[in-house]
């Protein structure tokens, strides 16, 4: 989406005179990076790039499981989707416009589960776990201050 928006094919404006937090408040528009249809070119661009990278099926699985449930993230917390277009049926709850703080709860939760997924059995320092959880579990309360 950053890159989009940095070419100019995508938006994420801040309205003159909002006032609050301004992920809440912005002016979004992710349809070629977030919308229903584009997550079938995204999903399989990732699959091709891990295939080709490792040669590896389950990490083109992982690749995949990844990007759907980033998607499937957004659906719950993020901004609002569509299937393509803002003039196309409209997805998902967008919390960070209607309940922002519910959505930085939601990320915190998420965030704090896909650690503990991440490293179990890999036997972390847990200083190592306790930083991974504090920067992925915490992150999203600091943009309540952004």
């Amino acid at each position: 989406m950053f890159t989009l928006v940095g070419l100019g094919i995508e938006k994420m404006q801040h309205p003159s005179g909002a006032q609050g937090p301004s992920m809440a408040s912005a002016i979004i528009d992710m349809t070629y990076s977030h919308d229903l249809l584009p997550q079938f070119f995204w999903v399989a661009l990732v699959a091709a790039l891990a295939y080709g990278l490792t040669r590896n099926g389950k990490m083109v699985a992982v690749a995949v499981l990844l990007t759907v449930g980033h998607w499937l993230g957004d659906l719950v917390s993020g901004y609002g989707q569509f299937v393509f277009g803002p003039e196309s049926m409209a997805l998902g709850t967008d919390w960070y416009h209607l309940n922002f703080v519910a959505a930085l709860v939601f990320e915190a939760v998420l965030g704090a589960a896909c650690v503990a997924w991440f490293v179990r059995g890999q036997g972390y320092s847990l200083v190592t776990k306790t930083g991974l959880f504090a920067g992925f579990a915490l992150t999203p309360f600091a943009l309540l201050l952004a």
